[in-house]
């Protein structure tokens, strides 16, 4: 079987929607060798109480609320780039997807959302009966 290739392409900051202050996370999106889809979103300052993961007629949403906070009380802000707000991002999903079994983990920052392939979409040999 040809090896299929993928285009990645690379955006230098995440997009923000002036009007709603929503904040499209940055992803990266990899296929792992047990064919499930492994989808990594920046969300610098989300807790894990505020990350909501959600699949509604084929669509994989990430919401999450994101503040950066000083690292102490004495700390006095110097430069910043990112102005905290919500997180939004949603993506089409195929019908390869077990939709029961995505699972998603929040650690510094970065959503990981791992989306197995559905057993009917794995690839299996029919057996040919003869009549």
């Amino acid at each position: 079987m040809a090896e299929k290739k993928i285009n990645v392409e690379r955006k230098p900051a995440a997009e923000v929607d002036p009007e709603s202050q929503t904040v499209a996370p940055l992803v990266d999106v990899w296929e792992a060798p047990d064919g499930a889809v492994m989808l990594a979103a920046d969300m610098p300052g989300a807790k894990p109480e505020s990350v909501d993961v959600s699949v509604e007629r084929g669509v994989l949403a990430i919401q999450a609320d994101g503040e950066i906070e000083p690292p102490g009380d004495d700390y006095s802000a110097v430069y910043g780039e990112f102005a905290g707000g919500r997180y939004y991002r949603a993506f089409a999903l195929s019908d390869e997807v077990d939709r029961a079994a995505i699972e998603a983990t929040l650690s510094d920052g970065v959503l990981t959302v791992r989306m197995p392939r559905a057993k009917a979409a794995e690839t299996r040999k029919i057996e040919i009966k003869s009549g």
